[in-house]
């Protein structure tokens, strides 16, 4: 891992989650670049003076730069690469360009719940960039503070397209050596066999241990397990699907990012 990005909106969750992303960098050895997009207000421009628009995006270029200086200056042993205050109207699709432009090995953003209509936009964003950056993200909620990464779940169908996700997140496990443990959350009353759900001898990856863990809902059961192994990190793969699939599992993304305490790791097929 040589490049992550952290997009920002100043907010106290974004300062945050920038503190966890300062410490992640430092333990991977790797570059963090800083991101703010910013917009100008809905002006009309019929009647002002030629170059003026172009002035003001000038100042508050400057202005953005100086805030995101400002912003990473308290991670002072933080390997901050490059400050990128980068004008765009819809931010994000802009997030998304720019990561998927910048050869980035991870996205590093803060979540918070969803309760007032600020909160909703940044919900809007975030959920956006999990399903669409290009590379894994990291999303860390409000009031997550970092500690070492110890014990990492995986959350799995223990199915075979999951092994470029898995691959990816062995590699991060070891980088940050932390254990890495399986889990398939069972909502049916009466719950089967594990032979029923994976074939491990056809499982190409090792792990620290597996569970099937019966549920009401798949939320309840990965909350449970999580308390009951002191899980760190909890990552999850989106697969390409039809479109109600997408949907589907877009939902349950945003509810475990929104509704945990435990920094979520998407990764994307």
């Amino acid at each position: 891992m040589k490049k992550i990005i952290f997009p920002t909106d100043f907010s106290p969750a974004a300062a945050n989650a920038f503190r966890y992303a300062a410490e992640l960098a430092k333990a991977v050895d790797a570059q963090l670049d800083v991101l703010n997009v910013y917009n100008l207000p809905v002006i009309d421009a019929t009647n002002l003076p030629a170059g003026y628009v172009e002035q003001m995006l000038e100042e508050k270029q400057v202005l953005v730069k100086e805030k995101l200086e400002a912003f990473v200056a308290e991670q002072k042993d933080a390997p901050i690469g490059e400050l990128m205050p980068v004008y765009g109207v819809f931010i994000p699709e802009e997030i998304r360009d720019i990561v998927r432009s910048g050869d980035y090995d991870l996205v590093v953003m803060g979540t918070r719940g969803e309760h007032n209509a600020m909160e909703k936009a940044l919900g809007s964003i975030t959920t956006f960039t999990m399903m669409n950056a290009g590379c894994p993200v990291l999303a860390i909620p409000d009031g997550a503070t970092w500690q070492d990464i110890d014990y990492v779940a995986f959350a799995t169908d223990f199915l075979p397209h999951e092994q470029q996700a898995v691959a990816q997140l062995m590699d991060f496990a070891k980088k940050v050596s932390a254990e890495v443990y399986f889990v398939h959350v069972e909502t049916k009353p009466n719950l089967g066999t594990m032979q029923d759900y994976v074939t491990l001898s056809n499982y190409p990856y090792k792990f620290t241990d597996f569970a099937i863990v019966n549920s009401p809902t798949v939320q309840e059961g990965i909350d449970n397990f999580i308390k009951e192994k002191h899980i760190d990190l909890l990552a999850l793969y989106i697969p390409k699907r039809r479109l109600w699939e997408r949907l589907f599992h877009s939902s349950f993304t945003k509810k475990m990012a929104f509704h945990a305490k435990t920094p979520l790791l998407v990764f994307h097929e």
